[in-house]
């Protein structure tokens, strides 16, 4: 039996490389794993529809952790293990700062796992828009004036590296100083200077959610590993028995003093898989 249990891996820039495919060679090391015993978990920033199609090769015994931790589900028709939502008041206050801020929010509904995207018609013309809503399914709805009339899986931005970063510092503090908490997870691409901000419930993480997945699973924490790239995958790998970065992650995040893989379209995490978990 290997000594890591679950494997939990990322998704954009881990598992699938530029085409954002899974390729073969990753395919094959996670079957070896599962042979081995080894349970493994697709957790992402993703909505759940979206993963959907990664799901498929890899068989109905694969948990899926959507919107970062959000929601927890196990294989394509499976239940849903875990809610994390966002609570309404908190996301009313959370739109309150947007505006004062001159962002647009993206909302995401459905406590099902249904993917709902709900925005304003005015964020057409925000740059990084398209990028965010790229082959979105199901479509986004456009509203004129936004409103929760419940709690939502989570509400995202998206913008420049440098803005989301600041606007990241302001929604803290204005949550904060009104009493509510909240999760803050980023995601950065600093080559096309295009970063994402999504908060969500405080205990909606991917880290909760590994943890999560190993108390269901009657696995110690030290007998689990996670693989990721970027800011939003930290707690994560923080929390993992071994936390393995990407060789294309940020290099602050490598200058962290994780085990080291190589880039996702090198298959790295059939490599990691191989050499730390095999």
């Amino acid at each position: 039996m290997p000594r890591y249990r679950l494997l939990a891996l990322d998704l954009d820039g881990t598992l699938l490389n530029a085409a954002r495919e899974i390729p073969e060679a990753n395919l094959r090391a996670i079957e070896a794993a599962v042979r081995e015993g080894v349970v493994i978990a697709l957790v992402t920033g993703r909505r759940f529809p979206s993963v959907r199609r990664y799901l498929t090769p890899l068989g109905p015994e694969t948990f899926a952790v959507a919107n970062s931790g959000a929601i927890v589900r196990q294989g394509l028709e499976g239940p849903i293990l875990r809610r994390s939502l966002l609570p309404r008041e908190c996301a009313e206050r959370v739109l309150e700062l947007a505006d004062e801020a001159g962002m647009e929010p993206v909302i995401h509904d459905g406590p099902d796992a249904e993917g709902h995207l709900v925005l304003r018609t005015s964020a057409r013309s925000v740059a990084a828009m398209g990028r965010y809503l790229h082959q979105t399914s199901p479509p986004p709805n456009w509203v004129e004036s936004l409103r929760v009339d419940r709690s939502p899986v989570q509400i995202g931005f998206t913008g420049g590296v440098n803005e989301m970063r600041s606007f990241e510092t302001a929604l803290a503090l204005g949550l904060s100083a009104s009493g509510h908490r909240a999760s803050l997870a980023r995601t950065e691409y600093p080559d096309e200077d295009l970063a994402l901000l999504d908060v969500l419930g405080v205990e909606a993480t991917k880290g909760k959610a590994l943890v999560f997945l190993a108390t269901l699973l009657g696995i110690d924490l030290s007998g689990t590993m996670a693989v990721g790239d970027n800011w939003n995958d930290l707690e994560m790998l923080e929390t993992a028995g071994l936390g393995v970065i990407m060789g294309n992650a940020d290099p602050e995040l490598r200058s962290r003093g994780f085990a080291e893989t190589g880039t996702n379209d090198e298959c790295g995490v059939a490599n990691a898989i191989e050499k730390y978990l095999l």
